[in-house]
C-alpha cells in the first residue's frame, strides 16, 4: 500500500493531479481544498495517501496532512460514505469545524455537501462521534492519573485544535471547570466547555 508520494506536481485537473515521482507518474484524486493549497505544476509536493481497491476500480486519493487522512479513513467507516462522497465532505470546510461539528451533534453543516442528505449527515455524526472522541481522548483512558492542571491543559490544546482562541477556550474551560469539585476528566471538560461556547 502506497502511504505517501513526493515528486513534482507534473499536472493539474479538475479533481486530480499527476504527480511524477522519479519518472512514474500517480494520478491522484483529491478534494476541492487539498486542490487550492496545492503549488503550481513543475513544483515539488508530498501527499498522504489513501489506496482505494475494489473489484472493478483502483484508486488514489491525496491529502495535505495526516489529520485529513485519518478523518478520511474515518469517513470512509460510516456506511453508505465512499471515497468521493469523503473528499466531498472534507471539501466543505476546514477539518477543524468539521471535527467541532461532529462533536456538537451538528449535522446541518455536513447535510449542505452535494449527495449528502440529512439523513446520511445525522449517521455519518452518530457513527463517528465516539470514533473521533476515542482518537482524541483515547491516551487518557490509558493514563488515568493525570493531574487536574494537566487535565485543563489538554483541554484547552483540544479546544484551541478545534479552531476556539486561546481566550474563548480559557473562559470556557474555567466555567467547564467549576463543577464536580474541579475533578473531571479531558472529555467531560471539552464536551461542557463546548456546550457553553455554543451557547455563547
Amino acid at each position: 500500500m502506497i502511504a505517501t508520494l513526493e515528486g513534482v506536481l507534473a499536472q493539474r485537473g479538475s479533481d486530480s493531479v499527476i504527480v511524477d515521482v522519479h519518472g512514474v507518474g500517480y494520478l491522484i484524486t483529491v478534494g476541492t481544498r487539498t486542490l487550492a493549497e496545492l503549488p503550481r505544476a513543475g513544483e515539488r509536493v508530498r501527499l498522504f495517501t489513501y489506496t482505494y481497491v475494489r473489484e472493478d476500480a483502483l484508486g488514489l486519493f491525496g491529502f495535505l496532512s495526516q489529520d485529513e487522512l485519518t478523518f478520511f479513513k474515518l469517513l470512509l467507516s460510516v456506511k453508505g460514505i465512499g471515497p468521493k462522497a469523503g473528499l466531498a465532505i472534507l471539501s466543505r470546510a476546514e477539518l477543524r469545524v468539521l471535527k467541532r461539528a461532529v462533536l456538537q451533534d451538528d449535522a446541518a453543516l455536513l447535510a449542505t455537501v452535494p449527495g449528502i442528505g440529512p439523513k446520511t449527515a445525522a449517521r455519518v455524526v452518530l457513527e463517528l462521534k465516539g470514533k473521533l472522541k476515542e482518537e482524541m481522548f483515547g491516551e487518557e483512558a490509558r493514563v488515568p492519573s493525570v493531574s487536574s492542571g494537566d487535565q485543563v491543559a489538554q483541554a484547552l490544546q483540544v479546544l484551541t485544535g478545534l479552531g476556539y482562541t486561546p481566550q474563548e477556550a480559557k473562559e470556557a474551560v474555567r466555567k467547564a471547570s467549576g463543577g464536580n469539585g474541579g475533578s473531571h476528566t479531558v472529555e467531560q471538560l471539552v464536551t461542557v466547555a463546548l456546550k457553553g461556547l455554543d451557547r455563547g
